[in-house]
């Protein structure tokens, strides 16, 4: 993601960065934007996606989820798509989606609700 240059790793607190980022697919950037989310096949319920890269998101908070649960996000202007929660902790709920999204879609949505 070249165009914006406040590009950051987002880690779960209860592990240093460096493990983390050795396992992340993609570089996470931070963005503020409302979505809709739910689990399993549960109720849709507002979220605030907090960074996002092609290969997954991290969610400010999200009660009753934990690491290995289904997810479904929409995010505006895309269909909902699938996803499964890879951790949670105070800083958030780390998720991958089940097929990464393309490059171009993550760089408009960056623009549409970046921050930085």
């Amino acid at each position: 993601m070249g165009t914006l240059a406040h590009q950051f790793d987002a880690a779960p607190l209860d592990r240093p960065a460096r493990s983390v980022s050795k396992l992340r697919r993609d570089t996470r950037t931070m963005v503020a934007l409302t979505c809709q989310l739910r689990i399993g096949g549960g109720a849709w319920r507002p979220g605030s996606l907090v960074d996002l890269s092609c290969s997954g998101f991290r969610i400010a908070w999200l009660p009753s989820c934990g690491p290995g649960k289904p997810i479904w996000v929409k995010i505006p202007g895309l269909e909902a798509m699938p996803a499964k929660v890879r951790w949670q902790d105070l800083g958030g709920v780390g998720c991958q989606f089940d097929r990464p999204l393309n490059p171009v879609i993550v760089e408009h949505l960056l623009r549409k609700g970046g921050r930085g």
